[in-house]
């Protein structure tokens, strides 16, 4: 990302500038060998899609890939699209060299773009369509009807327009049960930065883990510094009622942790947290995914013993679950999550304001994401 993107995101009283800006410049795909570039008009702004395949018969195809980018004021997976096109416009990348006759590609760069146009105090992270739900909900309900969730969007908002864009554009895949179907959704999540904060700050005998991302940062710096324990399991509940546990540590056990987490933030200062998400049906593909793609660029990104986690701590219909709630064999749903770089916008913008080094150490995470999130699409592009 360039500088003048980044002060044009912050802008948010122009930000429709930006948004044309990125559509006219997703319409140079057409230049491109194989791809295809569509618009689908809804109530809520233009819906881009680009299509990459060759003339293969329908018979043909075995794999089908798609790549999910913003649904909200995440920026991994937008960018990391311009940037593959672009990357493919300048010759730089060989379409040649990466596209199967038995394999289709669909990009969805942005799903969202009410939530990108309008950046409000009550929508300050842009998740929210127009009726005020949230995008990310709706995917299992889409793709596996037949699955009951009780969520309160699921019950309360009707399903949004572009659930049925996608669903429309893979149905005929979809019926065909000896395609394999892979898709990755690329969010952002401000957890990665304010949990390990909170650990570090807080960590002791009586700290009550209440989320499973928690958990997984004391377990990365147990596993990465080989502290020994005997305790099993690691997190207890103490009432079976409770909606949190604890650490089964001795104390001296748990200052040791303490310590090396301190040491372990301090290496990775400046690296970009991040973690894949999978479902059971993806598990296998989603560890290979991660693990080839970590290992190509770990100098920049956090050191992590767990590249990849499952997704079954939370029970909601996003992408990476909806492979699990149908019968549908050949479907590998994943995600990628990393640092989120915009969970308050209006809060960005005053410490762009303010701090002297802002633009500088934001623009250095952001594109460390953007690398992140453009090496795992080369990568699944691919890896079968």
């Amino acid at each position: 990302m360039k500088l003048e993107t980044l002060k044009a995101l912050l802008d948010i009283s122009n930000r429709n500038i930006l948004y044309n800006e990125i559509l006219n410049e997703l319409e140079l795909v057409n230049n491109v060998d194989y791809v295809n570039y569509q618009k689908f008009k809804i109530s809520e702004g233009i819906i881009p899609l680009i299509k990459i395949a060759d003339n293969s018969k329908f018979e043909e195809i075995k794999h089908v890939k798609i790549f999910i980018g913003a649904q909200h004021n995440e920026y991994n997976g937008l960018f990391s699209i311009l940037k593959f096109f672009q990357l493919l416009r300048e010759g730089k990348a060989k379409i040649n060299e990466f596209l199967r006759r038995d394999q289709i590609i669909f990009f969805f760069p942005i799903l969202n773009p009410y939530g990108f146009l309008n950046p409000k105090r009550e929508n300050k992270s842009g998740y929210y369509l127009k009726n005020g739900t949230n995008l990310n909900r709706f995917w299992r309900r889409a793709f596996a009807p037949e699955y009951q969730n009780g969520m309160t969007d699921l019950n309360e908002f009707s399903t949004p327009e572009q659930v049925f864009i996608v669903k429309n554009l893979l149905q005929k895949y979809w019926n065909n049960e000896n395609i394999n179907l892979y898709i990755l959704d690329m969010h952002e999540t401000s957890l990665l930065e304010r949990f390990p904060i909170e650990l570090s700050e807080k960590l002791s005998l009586s700290y009550k883990f209440d989320h499973w991302l928690k958990e997984g940062i004391i377990l990365n710096v147990i596993n990465l510094y080989g502290i020994p324990h005997n305790q099993k399991p690691l997190f207890i509940k103490k009432n079976p009622s409770l909606d949190h546990r604890y650490l089964n540590l001795t104390q001296k056990q748990l200052e040791l942790v303490f310590e090396k987490l301190h040491e372990y933030l301090l290496r990775n200062r400046g690296k970009l947290p991040f973690y894949f998400c999978y479902s059971n049906k993806s598990k296998e593909y989603c560890l290979k995914l991660a693990n080839i793609v970590y290992n190509k660029l770990k100098e920049k990104l956090r050191e992590t013993y767990f590249t990849a986690f499952s997704h079954s701590f939370i029970n909601h219909g996003c992408f990476v679950r909806m492979s699990d709630a149908t019968s549908r064999p050949k479907i590998f749903s994943m995600e990628l999550e990393s640092q989120k770089h915009f969970f308050n916008i209006f809060e960005e913008i005053q410490k762009s304001e303010l701090d002297p080094n802002y633009f500088k150490n934001k623009l250095n995470l952001i594109n460390v994401s953007i690398e992140l999130a453009l090496e795992t699409i080369k990568t699944m592009i691919e890896l079968v």
